[in-house]
């Protein structure tokens, strides 16, 4: 038997499988997952004066860091230009699960001479994530801080 007679004989079968297996209604969960922590949305303006940033969230009586990034490592354009801000995320394992414990969230963000332009706190509720669909077990929690222009923390 030829290459194409092979082909052409299974494509009715392939079909026949493909139909049936939209027929279930089952929904098929893959195996991806989500981390675990906080991401910090900073306004632009405030964003463009950030040289570090770090986060520290409490709860239960114990306290995690995580490292957060607010800037892309490279510069993929020119090298006159600066690298632009993007939504940082700070890994934070094992924050609650239950969609109802409030973590106290202290971001703090420097400048490049190493002050301090925003040291704040902010209470967030972690939320279980769907990375597969809502049909599907949920992933690990998150959490959302925005900070302003003026450096006032919020969880929109």
């Amino acid at each position: 038997m030829k290459h194409g007679d092979v082909v052409r004989a299974a494509a009715p079968l392939s079909a026949l499988l493909l139909l049936t297996a939209c027929g279930t209604g089952e929904r098929i969960c893959t195996l991806r997952g989500s981390l675990s922590g906080i991401r910090v949305v900073v306004a632009p303006k405030l964003a463009d004066k950030v040289a570090d940033a770090g986060l520290t969230a409490c709860w239960d009586g114990s306290c995690r860091e995580g490292g957060l990034r607010l800037r892309e490592e490279e510069n993929h354009g020119s090298s006159s230009e600066p690298a632009s801000p993007w939504p940082g995320f700070a890994v934070v394992p094992d924050l609650p699960k239950d969609g109802k414990t409030a973590v106290r969230v202290t971001v703090v963000l420097k400048d490049a001479s190493g002050a301090t332009v925003v040291d704040e706190q902010i209470a967030v509720v972690p939320k279980p994530t769907y990375p597969n669909g809502r049909r599907c077990a949920p992933g690990s929690p998150q959490g959302r801080v925005h900070i302003g222009v003026d450096g006032t923390l919020s969880t929109r």
